[in-house]
């Protein structure tokens, strides 16, 4: 049984993970830094900008790593990434039915609303947690158990979507249960599904109901 949905944004709600990483790519390429799948995985998705940064350029001055900040909010003020199918149904189900839900990202604040504003989503969400709210970021639990904590909700009650391999630790070691957006190697018993997009999934009234390829399933919630 759960009672509060918790979201992560990139690659969760927003397909932006290819630009993303294009954006990256771009700067390792400039600054001559390796560039892979692996490096993807440890050091963008999942991370706020300057965790990716210090990490990624760690060899880069103060300057260069301001500028490289600054190109990366210019990015994001003319990115324009469309929205993992069936995601908006998705909220807007879930709103109708007076689930609880929240956003929590490693975004900046105004990134974040940003983009909830362009996609037309910011009507339905109330609160998030995003990069200013936290002292520890992903995989640290801390984002997703002040989420829970906005909500009132108990973090066993909570499912979170998530796709980056640090996100969904962080909602693991949260104590939450996690659906796999688009991550079908991360196994872990309270990872309870994977899904490629949420035309997968559907609301009823009073489970959330999985029909994949390769799953199927219900699962109760509990409305306030």
């Amino acid at each position: 049984m759960i009672s509060a949905i918790l979201f992560d944004l990139d690659g969760v709600i927003l397909d932006s993970n290819p630009v993303i990483e294009a954006f990256w790519g771009k700067w390792a390429e400039r600054e001559g830094i390796p560039f892979n799948e692996q490096i993807i995985k440890e050091t963008i998705h999942g991370r706020t900008t300057w965790e990716t940064i210090h990490t990624l350029f760690v060899h880069a001055d103060d300057a260069r790593k301001q500028e490289i900040y600054d190109d990366g909010v210019s990015f994001d003020l003319t990115m324009q990434p469309a929205l993992i199918p069936g995601v908006q149904d998705f909220i807007s189900g879930i709103a109708d039915r007076g689930l609880p839900f929240i956003l929590v990202t490693s975004s900046p604040h105004k990134r974040a609303w940003h983009f909830l504003r362009q996609q037309g989503l910011a009507q339905y969400f109330t609160d998030s947690i995003t990069m200013e709210d936290v002292t520890k970021g992903k995989p640290d639990p801390e984002p997703y158990l002040k989420g829970a904590a906005k909500l009132g909700i108990d973090p066993d009650a909570c499912l979170v979507f998530e796709d980056s391999d640090s996100g969904i630790r962080s909602g693991l070691d949260a104590g939450m249960r996690v659906v796999a957006v688009n991550n079908s190697n991360f196994n872990h018993e309270r990872v309870i599904w994977t899904i490629s997009d949420f035309t997968e999934l559907q609301v009823e009234e009073q489970h959330l109901r999985l029909e994949g390829n390769k799953d199927s399933g219900k699962l109760a919630f509990r409305l306030p």
